[in-house]
């Protein structure tokens, strides 16, 4: 069993860690990252833890999928009273995430590029709900998979608990044959608070109407573990989402495709950012994963096609010290100046940074955050462009802020953004299309588009 502390640290914020596992930060480099991720957390108990070929939706309706058994494990107990009950129909709420976080994993793969190391541990899961797409040839059981990246070191390979969580995923598995990623179940708080973020603003700038849900397009800085790629194809009706996911590091592509569920296919084979450039252009399969640097990517698109525009942008890397690389974040440089190309009219940009309750954390203090998200600003938004900032809701993480950046602003400003955003939020929740399996999103958007809200700048 291992022990859980908070500490504060400036990389890491305020967060639980396993006394026994050592931390490493992130090795890799380049314009296009692995997507970072802070451990969920439970707010009292010490106990609780902490973008393709296309799989179309004609085959995910043979999906079986069954009410979950409820029987949760108990780890530690609850020593101060009932603990709050969040999206209880959620598969990866907060509630069960101690079962991937409290427990020590089993390694099933580790994988090495001039990065580091892409390790993947497995966990038993307590809920299991027969979820696969098409027949499946035998009986279906489910495990969480976790992915996290090491330093390259003199051992042959890092153990389960060594370098620093990435991604963690539910995984469906059955005799043979690869495993299949759930995509409805989103594990990690803040890639739904990204995913809340992108909507809501969307919805609120009028580029989102519920009851006619347009073609989108989004763009993916860093794969992990694919899962909001894949939340986002799955979610949206059929034809209607299209997502371009840049990822550098193929010991990670390797691995969340061979282990984590990710489906295969969506990798495209081009070798270069024109290559990609084009393939995304004439391509309509709903996920591609290019392996091209991420400035050089928009360059090319941006050059190619002016037609091609993203709706959703989700900005999500780091460099090996927490930090995000300057090339996504200067207003003067390729990355921003083309994406600025590649953005709709109404498009909604998301940014995930590392920082603390503090206000401080790996990706610097205030001077610096506020340097970032101003080079977003001046080079993406225009002068009616609304950003506001939230962070995780903190009984599931403490490390995550969050930035949405809204490019055409709202039509109506009669009221405040908070009250819109939840008001927009409420609506999607309530509104949103069923998904292939006749359900609606599964976790409340509106709270996180709320939880430590602050327009930016701040008004006083």
């Amino acid at each position: 069993m291992s022990l859980l502390v908070f500490v504060a640290g400036p990389s890491l914020g305020a967060q639980p860690l396993r006394i026994a596992s050592g931390w490493s930060p992130d090795d890799h480099r380049g314009a296009v990252h692995r997507t970072a991720s802070l451990s969920p957390t439970s707010a009292a108990l010490v106990a609780s833890g902490l973008v393709l070929g296309s799989r179309g939706r004609a085959r995910r309706q043979r999906t079986v999928a069954r009410r979950p058994n409820r029987t949760t494990r108990q780890f530690f107990g609850n020593l101060f009273g009932p603990e709050e009950v969040i999206d209880p129909d959620d598969p990866g709420r907060v509630g069960v995430c101690k079962e991937y976080q409290s427990m020590p994993g089993t390694v099933v793969a580790a994988e090495e590029s001039e990065f580091g190391w892409a390790v993947v541990s497995k966990h038993e899961a307590s809920e299991q709900d027969g979820h696969w797409i098409g027949e499946a040839p035998g009986e279906v059981s489910q495990e969480w998979r976790e992915l996290r990246l090491a330093k390259t070191s003199t051992r042959s390979r890092p153990g389960s608990a060594e370098g620093t969580g990435q991604s963690v995923v539910k995984v469906s598995l059955c005799e043979g044959a690869p495993p299949q990623q759930v995509p409805y179940c989103m594990a990690l708080a803040y890639t739904k608070s990204l995913c809340a973020a992108a909507l809501t603003g969307a919805h609120v700038q009028e580029a989102l109407p519920l009851d006619a849900i347009p073609s989108q397009r989004a763009l993916v800085i860093g794969l992990g573990a694919g899962s909001i790629p894949l939340w986002l194809e799955h979610t949206f009706p059929a034809e209607k989402m299209r997502v371009d996911a840049l990822e550098i590091d193929p010991a990670v592509v390797k691995v969340a495709t061979e282990e984590m569920g990710f489906p295969k296919e969506a990798v495209r084979p081009s070798k270069t950012a024109q290559e990609a450039g084009k393939d995304a252009v004439s391509n309509t399969e709903a996920l591609r994963v290019y392996l091209v640097p991420g400035e050089d990517f928009v360059e090319a698109l941006a050059s190619q096609s002016d037609a091609y525009k993203y709706d959703m942008v989700f900005i999500d890397a780091f460099d090996k010290a927490g930090k995000v690389p300057p090339v996504l974040v200067d207003g003067e440089g390729t990355f921003l100046q083309s994406l600025s190309q590649v953005l709709a009219p109404k498009a909604t940009v998301v940014l995930n940074l590392l920082v603390g309750m503090t206000g401080t954390g790996s990706c610097g203090g205030p001077q610096e955050i506020e340097a970032m998200v101003t080079s977003i600003q001046k080079t993406c938004c225009n002068a009616s462009s609304e950003i506001f900032t939230i962070r995780t809701p903190i009984s599931e993480s403490s490390g995550n802020q969050l930035y949405g950046f809204l490019r055409a602003g709202r039509s109506d400003r009669s009221k405040p953004l908070k009250e819109a955003l939840k008001e927009s939020a409420e609506m999607v929740n309530a509104d949103f299309p069923k998904d292939s399996l006749g359900q609606k999103i599964r976790f409340d958007l509106a709270r996180r588009v709320v939880f430590s809200y602050q327009d930016w700048p701040k008004k006083n």
